[in-house]
């Protein structure tokens, strides 16, 4: 196991705008993505909510075959690869990628001495602005401070970005001590949470929430947890947006 070095990505839709009105799914895959259970209950999902934009985590693909993402533009960041498969976050979407780039996250896991991936993509919204989107799993099994000094490398690297932007994924804030650290972290970009009327299917661990969609210079119209029927340990969430 070693850590990759190129991100992989197909991008058919550089021609395309996300527009005024977009929805966006975020989930933690628990590297499922070749299960024939999750295949179909994706389908389901797309087929009921045509997502403008998907960001997952802990996506699993073959090194031998494309990836099945139906028609969507993507990029595949991983943090790990095997001799067979690699793994990461990856963002899909029906509009151009007017730019991208990861960050490993400076420190390893203690329990897997892996890194952690954050994916950073442009997406065009009108032709005066556009939608900066961050597609991150949080790092885990290390202390606090080295939690926040993740958070201030992707603060610092995106910090300067003007207008529309969102910050979602995984986040791990499993306890107070992070939840604190992440409400600085999006206090100082000025991002608002996605809030969900019914949170009964939202990943829990000591009844801290872990999967958050956080916004800003943007107008949430719709925001829903998916049941995924134990397909992963995490479920859907997803969130639906305008321009201001």
């Amino acid at each position: 196991m070693f850590i990759p070095s190129n991100i992989v990505k197909s991008l058919k839709h550089q021609e395309e705008s996300l527009g005024g009105e977009f929805s966006l799914l975020c989930w933690n895959v628990a590297k499922l993505t070749l299960k024939s259970s999750y295949r179909e209950f994706f389908e389901s999902l797309i087929q009921n909510h045509d997502f403008d934009l998907l960001l997952l985590q802990e996506v699993k693909k073959s090194l031998s075959c494309e990836l099945a993402i139906h028609d969507y533009s993507y990029i595949l960041s991983p943090n790990i690869q095997t001799k067979k498969h690699i793994f990461g976050v990856m963002s899909a979407f029906k509009s151009s990628c007017e730019d991208e780039f990861f960050l490993l996250s400076k420190k390893r896991e203690l329990k897997y001495a892996t890194h952690k991936v954050s994916l950073i993509t442009h997406h065009k919204i009108s032709e005066a602005e556009t939608l900066l989107v961050v597609n991150l799993h949080a790092i885990n099994f290390v202390h606090s401070g080295d939690f926040k000094h993740e958070l201030d490398y992707i603060y610092a690297s995106i910090a300067h970005h003007k207008g529309a932007m969102i910050v979602a994924g995984d986040f791990n804030t499993w306890n107070l001590k992070r939840s604190y650290l992440l409400s600085e972290f999006t206090e100082n970009l000025s991002l608002k949470k996605v809030e969900f009327s019914d949170e009964k299917h939202l990943k829990k661990i000591f009844t801290n929430s872990i999967d958050h969609i956080f916004y800003r210079d943007l107008n949430v119209t719709y925001s829903e947890v998916i049941d995924s029927k134990k397909i992963s340990d995490h479920n859907p969430i997803i969130a639906k947006f305008s321009t201001l």
